[in-house]
């Protein structure tokens, strides 16, 4: 089950990577945003520490992302990596 819990940290996180880059804001930005450091970032997006869904909720409002997108399958996260491209 842990493996599972990382899987899906880790797609969190790398969709949070893309859709900060196609916002144009930097790490601080986010983290500025949620109070955090910039580091607490870098963490989200490797899928090293876990995003806590209020967290996400601001993040997606703030910045007019869409909370559905987060619920991609891999394919999608592919997707959009191929897009930002």
């Amino acid at each position: 089950m842990k493996q599972a819990k990382n899987e899906y940290n880790n797609k969190i996180g790398e969709h949070l990577r893309v859709l900060r880059k196609k916002s144009k804001l930097t790490q601080s930005n986010l983290a500025d945003q949620l109070n955090v450091s910039f580091q607490q970032i870098q963490k989200f997006e490797n899928g090293q520490n876990r995003i806590f869904a209020h967290q996400l909720l601001q993040l997606c409002e703030l910045n007019n992302w869409n909370l559905n997108e987060f619920k991609a399958s891999e394919s999608s996260v592919s997707d959009l990596n191929m897009q930002d491209g």
